[in-house]
């Protein structure tokens, strides 16, 4: 049976279930495999029977040709009695929730761990424990804190998915600005406060043109590092007032009341302001490897991403992307074995060379990250491996507004010197929890 973490209410409705059941022997909830009631396998169905499984996915999260190169083309080379018929959740109207709401149940479903709440918020999750262990799924050949993270961001004790990919962090940064200024290059193992002052020394004018320091990125992405949730989606309520926070919140005031840096750009201003104005020395966050390839005339390198000195060789909070077998499927073994496929050792080295950061861990994968494009030899691609994640922090279905709140707009007013922090984020505790009671009932 799938338990939350400290469920005490699911376990007392587990037990009246189960006695209401007597003698029956039926199960509380239903469960993965051949004895599950609602995600029944076929059994007359041969093993190799044409079968086509929905799977439910945005298209728009992954680069060109990608999808075909990683998951549907190996698939079909596998197993050519399975076929893939693709619900693009991105698409208008199509997002998961509507395709529910249709009558559509998807017998796969790829989340990322930030918003796997889409996927329990429909009742869709299943323990995928009994299919690892009928096809003898190797969990240890993958990323440790990706997996536990699955776990974490559920709050399910079970695994509830597997992640196939994820992010690395790293420092990108601008090797023509530190010359041009005379700064020696960041170094692997840099802290924040060193960052920091590194770009102190970087942001200049310079001929009539702003050259600013350091981006650090989205708040909510800096505290992952700490592993700071903003909601707690046992109690529902608001997190953000914390000392923790207070700590990001200090060190973003820190880098944005740098005389001639506090013009912030974040996300795809920030890229812009970095690739193609060139006016940025340091952009620390995701792996953005393959947009370097359409940023020209750019001296790039990078370097281990900036840690706290409290959490040694730690970035940002797992970012990844998972696939998950719903409960709903008839066809969960076919569905697993897609799953295991995109895990392979083939496919997942396939990615490595290409610069997409694989979940399989060793020294071979390593050694092949980022070698198929040309534009990454000779870089610092080392770093990518140098840290571990975070284990990424409970999810809640209140995330995504929250780090609207806990974003630029209420760091602005503390950078402009009209709040202090803890003014800012007893308010931003405050409007965090009128929102979360308001939408409480929808």
């Amino acid at each position: 049976m799938l338990m939350k973490k400290s469920a005490g209410t699911v376990a007392a409705l587990a037990l009246l279930l189960m006695a209401l059941q007597g003698c029956s022997g039926g199960a509380s909830v239903p469960q993965t495999g051949p004895n599950g009631e609602a995600g029944r396998q076929e059994q007359a169905k041969p093993a190799n029977e044409p079968v086509t499984l929905k799977f439910a996915v945005t298209k728009g999260w992954f680069g060109p040709g990608e999808l075909d190169k990683y998951i549907i083309e190996p698939v079909k080379k596998k197993y050519p009695h399975i076929t893939l018929e693709i619900i693009d959740t991105g698409a208008k109207d199509q997002s998961l929730d509507k395709v529910v709401a249709a009558g559509i149940s998807p017998d796969l479903v790829m989340t990322a761990n930030p918003l796997i709440h889409r996927l329990t918020t429909l009742d869709l999750q299943d323990d995928m424990e009994p299919l690892i262990r009928k096809f003898g799924f190797d969990l240890t050949k993958l990323n440790k804190a990706a997996v536990e993270s699955v776990k974490s961001a559920s709050g399910f004790d079970q695994l509830i998915g597997i992640p196939w990919t994820m992010h690395f962090h790293a420092l990108y940064y601008n090797k023509d600005l530190f010359d041009r200024f005379g700064v020696p290059y960041p170094k692997d193992g840099m802290t924040w406060d060193e960052t920091v002052e590194l770009a102190r020394k970087l942001t200049k004018t310079d001929g009539g043109v702003g050259y600013r320091g350091l981006e650090p990125d989205y708040s909510f992405r800096v505290a992952s590092a700490k592993g700071l949730g903003m909601v707690d989606p046992k109690t529902e309520k608001a997190l953000v007032n914390s000392d923790g926070w207070r700590r990001v919140y200090e060190l973003l005031k820190t880098v944005y009341t740098i005389p001639g840096n506090g013009e912030y750009k974040l996300g795809a201003a920030a890229e812009t302001q970095f690739m193609k104005d060139k006016t940025l020395a340091m952009l620390p966050g995701l792996n953005r490897l393959p947009l370097f390839k359409d940023a020209a005339g750019l001296n790039w390198d990078m370097v281990q991403y900036p840690q706290f000195p409290e959490s040694p060789n730690t970035s940002m909070g797992v970012d990844e992307w998972i696939l998950h077998v719903t409960r709903q499927s008839k066809y969960k073994d076919q569905a697993f074995q897609v799953i295991a496929t995109v895990l392979s050792e083939e496919v997942q080295t396939d990615m490595a060379r290409h610069a997409r950061f694989p979940v399989l861990t060793g020294k071979s994968i390593e050694e092949q990250f980022g070698q198929a494009v040309p534009s990454l030899q000779g870089k610092n691609l080392k770093a990518a491996f140098l840290s571990q994640p975070a284990k990424a922090y409970p999810v809640s279905r209140y995330d995504e507004e929250a780090q609207k709140m806990m974003g630029g707009a209420s760091i602005a007013p503390i950078v402009k010197g009209e709040k202090d922090i803890n003014t800012v984020l007893r308010e931003n505790e405050e409007k965090l929890n009128r929102y979360i009671e308001q939408n409480k009932a929808r």
